[in-house]
């Protein structure tokens, strides 16, 4: 039998390349690592759904456990790489050594430390996986105050859980507004008030300074303000870091945070390729290498990597799209926030479903929606096709956006 292809993460990234080489037609062996001990689940859930007691584990499951050996998936749970040779071609882990034919990294990224003082108290959590989102939720159920540092999505869903079980909830941000990186400031403070009307304090541009604590507990938060905030329990969410232990390992070129791919998600060695969180690649669309973190973009490298090694045709580059659901808002992404656009507003944003485009040159460059699916749809192929559109139709909620087609 020949040398297995070898898949190193679990997530979406990872079980979307092992499905997608199947349905490619690929009849090698296959086999997909994962460090953790439960079967591949959906991340998106663990901040919302599963956190407030929605849905369980196994209903968050990417693909049921029989999948994979329909699929002659050989899937290895609790298992980390050590080692790999390129020379040998063969990976050092924990539970043995194994050859391959060819190497696909997708270990995805870690929450972004927050080293400080009192960081080692019980009580601080961070949340990127499920043994994180476990602790937490225990930790969740126990307590009354809790206080978010960072703005971000993470923390914001949090934050949108904690309000929904009548729990005291402080947001820490040390930018101005909410998702600065992300959205458009109308959005960012719309999403600011919202929150607040709910019961959220929002505290913007607000540095954080120190945990406190009491016989190893953590009692507060201490603002550069000299503000103490009483807290049981503290979120940090201030992004991530790729994890690239394996990557300069092998000696890869890293660049923008990232394992640096080619746009067929090849790195700089022989027949080893990364996808997903992990990886960085020219966006076509933001034109700069760049780490995007995103189910979609995730999906879409793994899709392209099935396509080129099974010989098929390579996909087009979609655009990218994210999403966000707090209390009853389903916030919607396509395309990524640039500037020096026109920025047109489609709706009422009184009525909680409306949207925000941003048209560059009338080409429609990014769309920030609120309950507003149908506008998002169309974002996404406007946005890959670079459809060129009538401003100011996009700008009249009675008009399908389909119809502002010139």
């Amino acid at each position: 039998m020949s040398a297995p292809l070898v898949i190193v993460g679990a997530s979406h990234a990872g079980v979307q390349a092992a499905v997608s080489l199947r349905q490619s037609g690929w009849q090698e062996p296959i086999t997909l690592i994962s460090a953790e001990t439960d079967l591949p689940y959906h991340r998106p859930p663990l901040s919302k759904a599963y956190l407030a007691g929605e849905k369980t584990a196994d209903q968050i499951l990417l693909r049921g456990e029989d999948f994979y050996a329909a699929q002659d998936i050989d899937l290895q749970l609790g298992v980390t790489v050590e080692e790999v040779s390129t020379q040998d071609r063969k990976i050092r882990t924990t539970g043995g050594d194994l050859p391959y034919s060819r190497l696909v990294l997708a270990t995805g990224a870690s929450a972004r430390p927050l080293p400080t003082e009192g960081a080692d108290l019980d009580g601080i959590h961070m949340l990127r996986d499920m043994a994180d989102a476990r602790k937490l939720k225990t930790a969740f159920e126990a307590v009354d105050r809790l206080v978010i540092i960072g703005g971000g999505f993470i923390g914001l869903e949090v934050a949108a859980s904690a309000a929904k079980a009548g729990k005291q909830v402080t947001v820490i941000e040390v930018q101005e507004r909410l998702l600065a990186r992300a959205l458009p400031p109308m959005l960012s403070e719309w999403i600011a008030g919202h929150h607040r009307s709910k019961g959220v304090d929002i505290r913007l541009a607000e540095p954080f300074d120190r945990f406190e604590g009491e016989n190893g507990k953590l009692t507060g938060v201490r603002l550069k303000s000299g503000e103490r905030l009483p807290a049981e329990l503290a979120l940090v969410g201030i992004g991530s870091l790729a994890n690239l232990q394996l990557a300069e390992q092998i000696g890869l070129e890293c660049q923008a945070g990232g394992i640096k791919v080619d746009d067929v998600c090849r790195t700089s060695a022989l027949d080893i390729f990364a996808i997903g969180d992990c990886a960085s690649q020219y966006n076509v669309f933001a034109r700069e290498i760049m780490r995007v973190e995103s189910v979609q973009n995730a999906s879409d490298q793994a899709r392209v990597l099935a396509a080129l090694l099974t010989d098929k045709p390579i996909p087009a580059p979609g655009a990218n799209w994210f999403w966000t659901d707090q209390y009853d808002l389903k916030f919607q992404m396509a395309g990524l926030l640039e500037a020096d656009c026109e920025e047109i507003v489609r709706g009422d944003p009184d009525t909680g479903a409306f949207s925000i485009l941003l048209m560059k040159n009338g080409v429609l460059r990014a769309l920030f929606s609120v309950n507003k699916p149908a506008d998002h749809m169309a974002a996404r192929k406007f946005i890959a096709a670079a459809t060129p559109l009538n401003a100011q139709l996009c700008g009249d909620a009675a008009t399908p956006l389909p119809k502002a087609v010139l």
